[in-house]
């Protein structure tokens, strides 16, 4: 015999103190006490007896006994007892269920993975002896536990059927790692091995055994048990769909889409493409058994739309034949060029394909929203973002040394990012304005003379200035002014030519190369904005999305935005060694659940406390018969 819900010394410590007050009420209430009356006209007087010394005693024990056994029938109810059950004998055992997303696959008579692993785990909780504790793990790429250590076997039960799949493949090695390290925890056995600890039930799981990342290490627990559905049926998939902008063209996208056939023989995969609900053609994809294969091709599009690849499929998960991704309209950076023509400044956007060119005539045309670009003089202090080139000495920026002939660059700064890629020392006319920069300047590059480019950043400001005219013939043709151009540009607004892509794609582990970012650079939100924590190691930003939403990873380099819906349906299978167990347990062997008494001793204790009502307590008036027997006793003015 074991109790769930109380030790033994917990149900002693509740039933003492209140059969001990239960006893004190009853000699308190037997006892004789005086009563005051109104008057004592009617009453006959009687001689006051002789005064003698009376002991306590309880005149119904009958009631007393009756309430006590009453009493600790429905605390033992509360204890709940179990027949053939005992915490020496009991142990603690650990369910995982498959909820990754095979479990929304259907075996080849059309039954959900999802409701067999059920119908099995329903089972195996009711094979499981009354006195043992079970937890559920839900098992997916990121295993959790749904419910701890517990004896409650409804809400095992309720928990089991309100499972659902979710959009990652499983990881049934971190869902093992979490049943030994759960166990250990709870049965506080330290670095002791668990098959050492009677306490240390064995861990079942239960799905089709399909799993992505670290092989399964089941070798660490004490005994395992494998209750197996049926093997799904033969399937395709979309793995991803990602479309990135090409920098070289403005509204050209690269579109790469990735294939997985799930069956076991090779099928060739009719992929059909819209943009906006228009059929932009199909492709056909021959993917081998168990195998991936990708194809690529160019969309362009001046305006936004949805791309939706579809596979022309009917097979047993129809979640994932479809993967769509929303095409922004193209990015542009416009620039406001002032002083300078279009056939003298066109050249130099050869490397801004993002850039949109506004040639105006008078400063007054110029919008705060755009880069101002001042040629040949001119320029305010009101602009939030300009390039000056070869300002004149009353309207630069930065105050001008002294007007210097050609000489050849003799130092860019390696470190900043206006000098990215450029080493030219022959990027200088015949003329040259030399700066003499102010503290906090960033000096770009110099000559014998001094500082030629200088960059500043002041508060919500930032300014470029170069001492000679870019549009030049001779530093307009060169390669490396068109590439100068593009640096300012990116350095004064930093989304100009940071690479573009959207992507669909499961949830999980994601990772973005960033080799050239600093962790100030980096952002990941989600579309709601809540931030989102990432990792920045290697050059690469890792952080992990195991929501159904979209995602916004910001870079130096990239601007990427990710709509984590994409189911990913593992290929690997598990083969269990010959240890590990197999099947249901029956009822006989587990013993069961046991008999449940505590509804019986309930409804026997308040059948005790009715009767001792109706017996000892209904009707139990002050009559005048007993009054009257009283008053012969009592003295005169007092009862």
């Amino acid at each position: 015999m074991g109790l769930l819900n109380l030790a033994l010394a917990q149900l002693v410590g509740i039933f003492a103190p209140i059969a001990g007050l239960l006893v004190a009420l009853y000699f308190y209430d037997r006892s004789r006490r005086r009563v005051l009356v109104s008057t004592l006209r009617f009453w006959p007087k009687r001689p006051a007896p002789a005064t003698r010394q009376r002991h306590k005693r309880i005149q119904h024990p009958l009631s007393l006994i009756l309430q006590l056994i009453a009493l600790g029938l429905l605390l033992l109810a509360i204890a709940d007892p179990r027949p053939g059950t005992s915490d020496a004998t009991a142990q603690r055992r650990v369910i995982v269920l498959d909820t990754s997303a095979s479990m929304a696959l259907a075996d080849g008579n059309g039954v959900n993975l999802m409701d067999q692993a059920k119908t099995l785990a329903l089972a195996y909780i009711s094979s499981l002896p009354a006195g043992d504790q079970a937890m559920l793990i839900e098992a997916d790429g990121s295993p959790m536990v749904r419910v701890p250590f517990t004896r409650d076997r409804q809400l095992l039960r309720d928990s089991v059927s309100t499972a659902e799949p979710s959009l990652t493949p499983l990881d049934i090695g971190a869902a093992f790692d979490l049943a030994d390290g759960t166990l250990r925890l709870a049965l506080n056995s330290g670095g002791e091995p668990l098959a050492d600890n009677a306490g240390a039930g064995e861990t079942v799981y239960i799905g089709p055994g399909r799993f992505d990342g670290e092989p399964v290490r089941a070798g660490v627990l004490p005994s395992v048990r494998y209750l197996q559905t049926e093997a799904p049926s033969d399937s395709l998939g979309i793995l991803s769909l990602e479309a990135s902008a090409d920098l070289a063209e403005r509204g050209k996208w690269n579109v790469a889409l990735e294939a997985r056939n799930y069956g076991s023989e090779t099928t060739t995969a009719r992929i059909d493409f819209f943009f906006s609900d228009r059929l932009l053609g199909h492709r056909n994809l021959s993917i081998a058994e168990g195998g991936d294969e990708s194809l690529q091709f160019t969309l362009r599009s001046q305006h936004p739309g949805r791309l939706r690849a579809q596979l022309a499929a009917d097979d047993a998960y129809p979640q994932n034949n479809v993967a769509t991704v929303a095409i922004p309209a193209p990015d542009r950076t416009r620039v406001q060029i002032h002083g300078a023509s279009e056939r003298e400044f066109g050249p130099l956007l050869a490397a801004g394909a993002r850039i949109e060119a506004d040639y105006v005539e008078s400063p007054e045309d110029l919008t705060p929203d755009a880069i101002h670009v001042w040629a040949r003089g001119g320029g305010t202090g009101s602009s939030s973002r300009a390039i000056y080139l070869a300002p004149p000495g009353t309207q630069s920026p930065i105050a001008e040394a002294a007007s210097a002939r050609r000489s050849a660059v003799s130092e860019w700064s390696a470190s900043h990012q206006l000098a990215k890629g450029i080493r030219d020392p022959d990027l200088i006319p015949d003329r040259v304005r030399v700066f003499t920069p102010s503290p906090g300047d960033d000096v770009i590059a110099s000559t014998a003379d001094g500082p030629v480019i200088v960059a500043r950043s002041d508060d919500d400001k930032r300014l470029v200035a170069l001492g000679f005219d870019l549009t030049d013939p001779s530093v307009r043709d060169r390669l490396s002014a068109p590439m100068l151009f593009a640096n300012a540009v990116s350095w004064l607004d930093s989304a100009a030519f940071r690479a573009e892509a959207v992507a669909a794609r499961g949830p999980g582990a994601v990772t973005i190369e960033a080799p050239n970012s600093a962790p100030h650079q980096i952002s990941v939100r989600t579309a709601s904005g809540a931030k989102v924590p990432w990792v920045l190691s290697d050059g690469k930003v890792r952080f992990y999305g195991d929501q159904r939403d979209t995602y916004r990873a910001t870079t130096a380099d990239h601007d990427l935005t990710l709509i984590l819906q994409q189911p990913q349906i593992p290929s690997a299978s598990w083969e269990p060694s010959e240890s590990v167990l197999r099947g249901v347990p029956s009822r006989l062997a587990g013993m069961g659940e046991s008999w449940i008494l505590w509804p019986w001793l309930a409804a026997l204790g308040a059948l005790i406390l009715l009767y001792d009502w109706i017996r000892f307590g209904r009707g139990r008036r002050l009559t005048a018969e007993t009054v009257q027997a009283a008053s012969q006793h009592a003295p005169e003015g007092r009862l």
